[in-house]
């Protein structure tokens, strides 16, 4: 009897250790498809190197401005369109390709996404990674945001059968707070920054010129504290 229950005992621990090996490996395994699934919210990296991002656009002349500010300083950014923005306004985004930065795809309606079948994911996707490349955007996967960061698996998981990286971010800047100051907005983003951030501010979706005035700001602080700036494909290499 005690040899049987030792047996049964031994057998157990087996059965155990075989789950979480299983497991284990299971995980080591699809370890790189972690980001495809989450997304990307900063570059693993000690240098002092950061990405800012903007969303909604494209949107005059707030887009326009800011482009002047990005040429004045000789950095780049990542611009992530909403599709109908782009009807409304196309010939902005060949301006924003032609001045070397780069373009994300941000839904083409701008709705929560959470939860919804999956050919409307597709829909949304689809029609404004046509709309960016009928006006000049030549990558072969654009990066994805989805709206106000809302996702799900499901959607996460169609993003990475798209071919395409789930962009989010670190650093918050609130520049959609009415409240806030264009210090506010500026000292949010430059107290957050870190080597390898991924910085969120809006160039659509109202008025923008707070934006525009703290992009300005963060980029003469930062620049002063010795950080360079890339587009977010460039940061994650």
């Amino acid at each position: 009897m005690r040899a049987t229950m030792r047996i049964g005992k031994n057998l157990q621990k087996f059965l155990l250790f075989t789950i979480a090996l299983f497991f284990a490996a299971t995980l080591l395994i699809n370890v790189t498809n972690f980001h495809n699934y989450f997304g990307f919210n900063r570059a693993d990296t000690e240098q002092k190197v950061v990405a800012l991002t903007y969303d909604d656009g494209p949107y005059p002349p707030y887009t326009n401005q800011l482009l002047d500010i990005l040429d004045r300083y000789q950095i780049k950014a990542t611009f992530f369109e909403v599709g109908r923005n782009i009807e409304k306004h196309p010939e902005i985004v060949p301006m924003i390709v032609a001045r070397g930065n780069e373009l994300g795809n941000h839904s083409y309606s701008h709705k929560d996404m959470m939860f919804k079948p999956q050919p409307h994911l597709v829909s949304e996707i689809e029609k404004t990674d046509k709309l960016l490349q009928k006006n000049g955007v030549k990558q072969d996967s654009i990066n994805f945001r989805p709206p106000w960061g809302r996702r799900f698996i499901g959607l996460s998981y169609l993003v990475s059968q798209m071919h395409k990286k789930l962009i989010m971010w670190d650093v918050d800047s609130q520049d959609y707070e009415e409240t806030h100051t264009v210090d506010d907005i500026a000292n949010q983003v430059i107290n957050n920054v870190r080597p390898g951030s991924i910085v969120v501010m809006h160039d659509g979706g109202g008025d923008r010129s707070k934006t525009v005035a703290a992009t300005e700001i963060i980029v003469k602080t930062l620049q002063s504290k010795g950080y360079s700036f890339k587009t977010v494909s460039e940061l994650l290499k």
